[in-house]
């Protein structure tokens, strides 16, 4: 009986073992071939969302591992690949862009951690320009609670801009 739950612990832990990343520093680079790195969207109405996908081949002998995906803006949600890309196939970096927060000119640089031949960075761009509508234009405070109503729709007593923090009567004087 002990045999037998030595032998799973082992099989467990050299399993785990597969599913590590191996180190950055120690793996073998490939090249990363990435479709249109670099783009420019028509204007957009402000509020809306774009998604775009990022299509990219790995062009070397090795696996391509993408470490992480990082922008340059929190308004940018991420989506890539977790397992390794083999010679000659190709994989995608979704990116859901919010321009609730954005008007005017916005550019935005989304930086790639991979092991790639020449720098383990790389870096792709979109730029656009966010729009308000000419009907109406909510400010950002409107937006927000709006969205925020949505998410929070019963669960909360009150008005949601009387929340917050409160402070005691008493004053402290040092």
């Amino acid at each position: 009986m002990k045999n037998i739950i030595v032998l799973i612990l082992l099989a467990l832990t050299i399993s785990a073992c597969e599913f590590r990343k191996p180190d950055i520093n120690t793996v073998r680079k490939t090249k990363m071939e990435i479709e249109n790195p670099e783009r420019h969207y028509y204007p957009l109405l402000r509020g809306s969302e774009l998604t775009a996908a990022y299509k990219f081949y790995n062009r070397g002998n090795e696996p391509l591992i993408i470490y992480d995906v990082q922008a340059s803006c929190g308004c940018i949600e991420i989506d890539y690949p977790s397992g390794s890309i083999g010679k000659d196939d190709f994989g995608f970096i979704t990116l859901d862009y919010d321009s609730a927060k954005n008007i005017g000119y916005v550019e935005f640089y989304i930086t790639i951690v991979a092991n790639t031949e020449k720098d383990v960075f790389t870096t792709i761009k979109f730029d656009l320009n966010v729009v308000t509508s000419p009907h109406y234009t909510q400010d950002y405070e409107e937006i927000y609670l709006q969205r925020r109503k949505e998410k929070l729709g019963g669960e909360v007593d009150g008005d949601l801009t009387q929340q917050g923090y409160y402070t005691d009567d008493t004053r402290t004087v040092r």
